[in-house]
């Protein structure tokens, strides 16, 4: 074999030249020196490193080295507090013996992480002094109590990622010249801080990339006004707390934005962020539509935007949402103009490849125009009172639905929101079916449809609802697959309920005796075939496959 070499390769040559040709052609990684691959993995967090070194022997070579130290404290519910006190020093104790152990690993390693759940406040700051005087990557730290305030930012050489859970950050840990020069991720989660002191904290991140806060409850601002490399930013605030009022930021390099909020105050929110040109993923859910956008060109300002989620953005002028381009588009209970107001689209983007839909009823003017090109189908996911449905509901959904072009997937999902034994063993009185009533002209476009059942106690009054909401799918559709999601407990009696209403066909309970058939007439056969099963979350899902007669 190697007299057939070229005399002009060298033996080092050949040898990277078989291990290439050795290595999977499909992978494009493979042709990358070593060094290069290692410097490519050393720029993921330690959560991944594990997943990269199962890929293949090549990246498990190349992946960096890392030393992970976990320290989890409990506590034992009506547990004497001198007992508990007790407790708590050991746990102290046994962070510090550990850390004087693993010191020589400490070093080896390329990556140091560190994880620290305390239950108690008392005796740490000395703890975590001797935590900051080693240079870790990665800093995670849960705080039991929310009136504790961090002693201090550590400022490790090398620190990229600090995750903190609960406690306290004031102002004046800001007040001198070190900056956190490495620093590219902070998580705050329940985190007590100002506006005013968020804003200096991540002034002194002149490389951070990501920022994510969660439930900060005297977060009043987000005011970031210089971040030149910040690529995400997540901003939540959801439960029993004062509302964000003013968020403004200038990330020239801004790509991903979520700003989600509900609380009891239906504040709007001064948000400015047309700075951000490069956004190319913007997630908003509010109450009401934020102040600063302008209702006509909504995102305009960001020619790069891909991905827009909306809701429920309560306004009483119509929001026009036009771009170029957009890709996908998801609105989440929207109000985003008064129905009233026009019924024209207030959709156009031509080039819209994914357009979901999630709210109590669907109008047929917040479906986009004009994408038929690129946008085969439409998912459209209604959560209708139950109380409210009947035979006008589904008449009303019918004739938005007829408008449409695209083809349609259709999902229900149906809760248990109201008190069944109120309205009777029958449930509604409305929830009975119509024998030989003039059929309705079927909508060609629906070729799925899902219905998500979320009760878990089978009563005859489900059943009734059950078949009425079946009878009026089929009646307004004749779809390729059926599918039922339910819960464990209800799927036996609601396949039992879904056979004996499919198979009851041309039988003398059906509509034999009318002149104008049902849908079982047109139904030629079905069948039924259990997907999933997912014990831990009791679900079960149904296929229900139709083979319809021409």
């Amino acid at each position: 074999m190697a007299e057939l070499c070229p005399n002009s390769q060298t033996d080092e040559q050949i040898v990277k030249k078989r291990r290439i040709s050795d290595t999977n052609s499909d992978d494009p990684t493979s042709r990358f020196p070593d060094h290069v691959l290692h410097l490519i993995f050393s720029y993921l967090k330690s959560q991944d490193l594990f997943t990269v070194r199962l890929v293949s022997k090549n990246w498990h070579r190349n992946t960096p080295s890392y030393f992970p130290l976990e320290f989890e404290e409990s506590n034992t519910p009506n547990t004497p507090s001198n007992v508990i006190q007790e407790s708590h020093n050991k746990f102290l104790e046994w962070i510090r013996s550990s850390l004087e152990t693993c010191q020589s690993e400490l070093k080896k390693a390329e990556k140091r992480i560190i994880r620290v759940q305390f239950e108690r406040h008392e005796n740490i700051n000395d703890l975590l002094e001797l935590i900051n005087e080693i240079d870790f990557h990665e800093v995670y730290l849960r705080f039991g109590c929310f009136n504790y305030w961090i002693p201090f930012i550590f400022q490790s050489k090398c620190l990229r990622v600090v995750h903190l859970t609960r406690g306290g950050i004031d102002k004046h840990l800001f007040s001198d010249e070190t900056n956190f020069v490495c620093l590219e991720e902070v998580e705050l989660d329940s985190v007590n801080l100002s506006g005013e002191t968020l804003s200096k904290f991540i002034s002194k991140c002149p490389n951070i990339r990501e920022l994510k806060l969660v439930n900060c409850m005297v977060l009043r601002s987000v005011v970031l006004p210089k971040v030149d490399r910040l690529k995400k930013l997540y901003v939540q605030l959801v439960g029993s707390y004062p509302s964000i009022t003013d968020v403004q930021v200038i990330a020239p390099s801004l790509q991903v934005f979520h700003f989600v909020q509900f609380n009891r105050c239906n504040v709007a929110v001064n948000m400015d962020i047309r700075a951000c040109r490069m956004l190319r993923e913007f997630h908003l859910e509010c109450p009401t539509f934020p102040v600063g956008f302008d209702h006509e060109h909504f995102i305009s300002d960001f020619p790069h935007l891909e991905n827009l989620i909306l809701g429920p953005c309560e306004t009483s002028k119509r929001v026009k949402i036009s771009s170029p381009s957009l890709r996908k588009l998801t609105l989440m209970f929207t109000q985003l103009y008064n129905y009233n107001y026009s019924r024209k689209s207030v959709v156009s983007v031509p080039n819209l490849c994914s357009f979901q839909y999630v709210g109590r009823t669907f109008k047929s003017s917040l479906a986009p125009s004009e994408t038929r090109k690129l946008l085969k189908t439409i998912g459209i996911s209604l959560v209708p009172h139950v109380e409210k449905i009947n035979r006008a509901w589904f008449l009303q959904l019918r004739s938005h639905l007829t408008k449409l072009n695209n083809r349609i997937g259709l999902a229900l999902t149906i809760r248990d929101q109201t008190s069944f034994s109120a309205l009777g063993k029958r449930g509604h009185k409305l929830w009975s079916i119509s024998i030989g009533r003039i059929p309705t002209q079927v909508v060609p476009h629906i070729g799925h449809l899902k219905l998500d059942i979320r009760f878990k106690v089978p009563e005859e009054s489900h059943g009734c609802l059950l078949k009425y909401i079946i009878d009026n799918l089929l009646w307004m559709s004749h779809p390729n697959v059926l599918t039922l999601s339910m819960p464990t407990s209800f799927a036996a009696f609601a396949l039992g309920i879904c056979n004996e209403f499919l198979i009851s066909r041309r039988e003398d309970n059906c509509c034999a005796d009318t002149q104008n058939k049902c849908w079982r007439h047109f139904l030629k056969d079905f069948k039924v075939r259990e997907l999933v099963t997912n014990e831990k979350e009791e679900t079960k899902k149904f296929n229900f496959i139709f083979t319809w007669q021409l």
